[in-house]
C-alpha cells in the first residue's frame, strides 16, 4: 500500500484530479494498491479468460469501491485512478496458463470520516475485495458451449479426462463496480502492498495443493505435507475459508439441516471433497432458484444478453 506522501508521483495526481471538482494535492488523498481479479479457478468454479483481463483492466479505470455490493451513493469510499493486467510467467494457474491478474491502483481522500476506513485498510483488516462486472460469455471449460441455457451436460467441480470443469467467463462487457467483502470468490483478491507481485500473500505451491494437484490422490490433509510451515498455514487457512463456503452453501441448500452437525461434517471434508460438495450444491441452487443475478438488468423483448451480472 503506498501510504507516505511522497510516494504518490506527479503522473498519479493528475489522474487522481482527472474525477475531481477541485485539484488534490498529495496530503490530499489516501493510496493503496489493490488486485481486482485473476485467471485461476476460484471458490465458485469459474474463471476469467486470459483475453478478458486486459479489457477488463481498461474497464475498472474511474469504478468505484464500495461494501459488500451493495450499490448505495452514500456506501462509495474509494475510486480506482489506473489499472494495468499483470502477467506473471514464472507462475502457473490450474490450467497449465501463465498467471494474469488485475491490479489497480485506488484513492481514498483524507478526510475526519475517511480516517476510520484508511487505518483499517492500513491494519489488514479491510483487505478482500470482489469485482462486480457483466460478461458477454460464460462457456463449459469442458466442451466450449454457452452456459446461458444451452443443453451442456458437464457438471462445474467435476473432472473429465484429468481436467476440473468450470466456466469460464469471456468478452466482458461492462465493469460496475469492485467491493471490500469478508469472503471474496477469488482467495487471492484484495489489498496488497507490493509492486507487481499479485500473490505475494499466499504461495504458488500451496494453492496449487489447494486445486487439487495434492499428493494423496484422496485429497487428505497428507496433501499439504510436503510444504514449508508458512506454506502448510496459509493452506490450512484456505481450506478452512473453504469449508466455510460449503457450510453456507449446506444450509442454504438444507435449511433443516442442524447448524452444529453441518458444522461437524464441514469440518472433516478435504479441500478435494468440499470443491466436489460445493458444485453439487451450486447445482441444487440453480436448479431451485431464478436464474437472474442480484446485479442483473431486466431484459428488453430483444433477450439481449449483454447485461447478465457477475460478482466475482
Amino acid at each position: 500500500m503506498e501510504t507516505k506522501t511522497g510516494m504518490i508521483t506527479e503522473d498519479e495526481l493528475d489522474a487522481i484530479n482527472k474525477y475531481t471538482r477541485h485539484t488534490l494535492t498529495a496530503d490530499d488523498v489516501y493510496t493503496f494498491s489493490v488486485v481486482l481479479c485473476d485467471n485461476e479457478i476460484d471458490r465458485d468454479l469459474e474463471r476469467f479468460d486470459s483475453d478478458a483481463l486486459p479489457v477488463l483492466a481498461e474497464m475498472f479505470v474511474g469504478k468505484t469501491g464500495i461494501f459488500d455490493h451493495h450499490p448505495s451513493a452514500q456506501n462509495q469510499r474509494a475510486r480506482i485512478f489506473a489499472a494495468e493486467c499483470v502477467p506473471d510467467s514464472a507462475r502457473k494457474t490450474q490450467t497449465g496458463e501463465d498467471y494474469l491478474c488485475i491490479k489497480a491502483k485506488a484513492y481514498i481522500p483524507r478526510t475526519e470520516a475517511n480516517a476510520a476506513l484508511i487505518e483499517e485498510i492500513e491494519s489488514g483488516i479491510k483487505k478482500e475485495v470482489s469485482v462486480g462486472c457483466a460478461m458477454g460469455r460464460v462457456v463449459c471449460s469442458v466442451c466450449g458451449a454457452e452456459l446461458r441455457g444451452g443443453a451442456c451436460e458437464h457438471k462445474r467441480g467435476r473432472s473429465y479426462n484429468g481436467k476440473l470443469c468450470h466456466a469460464v467467463l469471456r468478452e466482458p462487457t461492462d465493469a460496475y463496480e469492485w467491493s471490500f467483502v469478508a469472503v471474496p470468490a477469488q482467495p487471492l483478491a484484495g489489498v496488497r502492498k507490493g509492486a507487481l507481485n499479485c500473490a505475494e500473500d499466499v504461495s504458488p505451491v500451496s494453492v496449487r495443493k489447494l486445486l487439487g494437484e495434492d499428493t494423496d490422490p484422496n485429497g487428505t490433509e497428507d496433501g499439504i505435507g510436503g510444504l514449508s510451515d508458512a506454506e502448510r498455514e496459509e493452506a490450512i487457512q484456505i481450506r478452512a475459508s473453504v469449508r466455510e463456503e460449503t457450510l453456507r452453501l449446506a444450509l442454504m441448500a438444507l435449511p433443516s439441516l442442524d447448524n452444529n452437525t453441518a458444522r461437524a461434517l464441514c469440518a472433516q471434508l478435504s479441500f478435494k471433497q468440499c470443491r466436489d460438495f460445493i458444485g453439487a450444491l451450486r447445482e441444487k441452487q440453480t436448479l431451485a432458484k431464478p436464474k437472474t443475478p442480484q446485479l442483473a438488468t431486466p431484459r428488453g423483448d430483444s433477450g439481449d444478453k449483454q447485461n447478465a451480472a457477475f460478482r466475482i
